[in-house]
């Protein structure tokens, strides 16, 4: 997705107003009314590309899906061997991996190789383990090899929750689930799923600084007018403050239409129910 300095924000705002620069008390203030009006855009709409995620594994403990983020890491690899299709992996360090969570493996060498993206199938501690396709008799790998694992992002909100992945299967039970601070607690987990393809939408990426080089592209017209109404509004010109803020929400309109053509809300949001089931189709 494309994105835009705030930089570049700060300096439309300051054509807009026509002055050459503003005092320090004026800079405070656009940054705050900046970061008012970027966070009003991404709540003015629920399915900005940016945003949602469509289906991702997370860990869940008794039920509960936690809103935390686990941060992405690349840890160099202490051991590695196999057992038939089995691969073992020791890490230089514990870290936040999980049973369903994929890793990417690469630099290890070996009669069958073991480099690649894998589905962790255990965890404990620094171990944890993969499977290869094929694989008979034992060995062990050399090589200076890393396991990269991407992470996961902040939970803003929980659309859907299903026990597989919804995006590669024809169908997929879908799981109701109640939403509290802690996250979202999974209803009918007759099965103790220590993990679930979820489909949410992230955090905001805010709020931004004036070093901030990511301001989403998406939200940067209808911000930089909007803060330019706010700024009149402050100077006491109303009426121009008024169609400035017209001229922001038809921004603002223009990217929303945009982000609704691209079928998500449909696609992400839709459920089809049975008497007994409802699933993903």
């Amino acid at each position: 997705m494309q994105s835009n300095t705030y930089t570049s924000f700060y300096a439309d705002v300051l054509a807009l107003t026509g002055n050459s620069s503003f005092t320090t008390t004026e800079q405070t203030r656009i940054l705050a009314n900046a970061n008012r009006r970027l966070y009003q855009a991404y709540r003015s709409f629920s399915s900005w590309p940016r945003y949602i995620v469509g289906g991702e594994l997370r860990p869940a403990t008794n039920g509960l899906i936690s809103r935390d983020a686990i941060a992405g890491a690349t840890y160099t690899i202490s051991t590695a061997t196999r057992s038939g299709s089995v691969v073992t992996i020791t890490t230089s360090a514990p870290y936040a991996m999980f049973t369903g969570a994929t890793v990417t493996i690469a630099g290890l060498s070996g009669t069958v190789e073991p480099d690649g993206d894998y589905e962790i199938t255990e965890v404990s501690a620094s171990v944890f383990t993969y499977d290869l396709t094929t694989g008979t008799g034992t060995e062990t790998y050399t090589g200076s090899g890393t396991a990269v694992y991407a992470g996961i992002s902040t939970v803003d909100s929980f659309n859907r929750i299903f026990r597989d992945n919804p995006l590669n299967l024809n169908s997929s039970v879908e799981y109701e689930f109640y939403v509290d601070v802690d996250g979202a607690h999974v209803i009918n987990n007759f099965s103790n799923n220590s993990s679930f393809w979820v489909n949410y939408y992230k955090e905001w990426s805010g709020p931004y600084t004036a070093a901030s080089t990511d301001i989403p592209l998406e939200f940067y017209r209808f911000a930089v007018h909007a803060t330019y109404a706010d700024y009149l509004r402050f100077d006491g010109q109303i009426d121009k403050a008024m169609a400035e803020e017209n001229n922001a929400q038809q921004y603002l309109m223009i990217e929303v239409d945009k982000a609704e053509n691209q079928r998500n809300v449909n696609t992400l949001q839709r459920r089809i129910s049975t008497y007994n089931s409802r699933q993903s189709r």
